[in-house]
């Protein structure tokens, strides 16, 4: 048999330290997976147990008991003794004597005639320069149309003078002819003079017509402008001295309101503590179509003379004591274009009203129609019941 070589110390201790090397590497997969392991189960074995989350009992909603409801054609039930209806103040209404003026409007001084000895074409003053020149035009057209008057009555008196005149003359002929002593061609030229006399006279008064025609015409085309500049006319004749001509524009929609002969009062801006009473004096033939308001005039008496032409004023028409129904301001509610209120049709039911309301005066306005006194109403409070109130207009 062959002999083994024989190893040396130092390759015997190479080769032991090359298979202690090679035994780790094998074994270091199995040392990770192990400690991995154990980690897990020690984690879990002391992680708390935790309970599952309660389950949270369910209330029951509530029953729905509506405070405010409709329970009719524009009825509103109020639920009895709930925090709104003690909210609500409840009032009575009645009729009272006021002069709380059914409209205000804003006027402006458009004449005064100051008193004085001078004609009173000169004493008028105006608060423009184009309207002092329409009135002196007016003034010439009325003096053209009595010349024009004038002449048409005496052409006519003098055309029927002409003609009895040469109708004598023809029948005195006539007679003549007939007892012989005159001749017919004598008749015959009178006669043929007679018509030639009644074609001039009614040339002549259809003339005279004319004239008059037109300058009756020319007077009530400056009549117009007048009434258009801001003045009425016939208020300028027959003003007495200090007479305040004041104009104003009212709406279309009030003018219902306005009525000649109705007291007025007027607070100008210039005097903010006087009060000037007057009287609507006349209201315009026509509505302007562009603004769509009437204009009407009030005469004020301003005897101290401390009013000026061309101030304005804040007037109110319709001063006169008169019985009226008042309620509370917060009881109007204002929905579109009208107003209502609620009236107790029976205890915790209210009726929603259409009422038409004039001016106001303090926490009280007017109510012209909708209710007739003795009613009970909301006031104060009214407000919160609004959308509710919408409702029942509009359904």
């Amino acid at each position: 048999m062959t002999p083994l070589p024989s190893l040396t110390h130092r390759e015997s201790s190479a080769s032991v330290r090359s298979a202690v090397r090679a035994r780790r590497t094998r074994l270091w997969p199995f040392i990770g997976g192990t400690a991995l392991a154990l980690g897990l189960v020690s984690v879990l074995w002391w992680s708390p147990v935790r309970e599952p989350p309660a389950a949270v009992p369910k209330t029951e909603p509530a029953p729905n008991a509506a405070v405010v409801q409709l329970v009719g054609p524009r009825l509103i039930s109020v639920q009895s003794g709930s925090l709104l209806e003690k909210k609500l103040a409840i009032v009575p209404v009645s009729r009272e004597q006021t002069t709380i003026p059914v409209l205000t409007v804003t006027g402006v001084i458009v004449a005064r005639l100051r008193a004085g000895g001078e004609p009173v074409e000169d004493r008028w003053q105006f608060s423009s320069l184009e309207l002092l020149t329409t009135y002196a035009d007016w003034q010439k057209a009325r003096t053209e149309v009595d010349f024009a008057e004038r002449q048409l009555r005496k052409t006519r008196e003098l055309t029927a003078a002409r003609l009895g005149a040469q109708t004598q003359v023809v029948e005195r002929l006539r007679k003549l002819v007939a007892t012989g002593t005159e001749a017919v061609r004598d008749l015959a030229a009178e006669e043929a003079k007679l018509l030639q006399t009644q074609l001039e006279g009614q040339k002549a008064v259809f003339e005279a017509e004319a004239a008059v025609t037109v300058a009756t015409r020319s007077r009530a085309a400056l009549e117009r402008q007048l009434f258009q500049a801001g003045v009425d006319p016939h208020l300028l004749q027959r003003a007495p001295e200090g007479a305040t001509i004041v104009m104003a524009d009212v709406p279309e929609a009030k003018v219902g309101l306005v009525a000649v002969g109705q007291a007025c009062e007027a607070r100008f801006y210039g005097f903010p503590e006087m009060l000037f009473p007057g009287r609507v004096s006349s209201l315009a033939p026509t509505l302007s179509g562009e603004r769509r308001t009437l204009r009407v005039f009030f005469e004020l008496n301003d005897q101290q003379g401390r009013l000026r032409p061309g101030m304005y004023a804040e007037i109110g028409l319709g001063t006169d004591p008169r019985p009226t129904v008042l309620v509370p301001a917060d009881a109007v509610l204002h929905i579109g274009h009208s107003d209502y209120v609620l009236v107790e049709a029976e205890p915790g039911v209210w009726r929603v009203t259409e009422v038409r309301v004039g001016e106001q005066d303090g926490t009280q306005v007017e109510i012209l129609a909708g209710l007739q006194g003795g009613e009970r109403i909301i006031g104060s409070g009214a407000i919160l019941l609004k959308p509710v109130v919408i409702q029942a207009v509009q359904g």
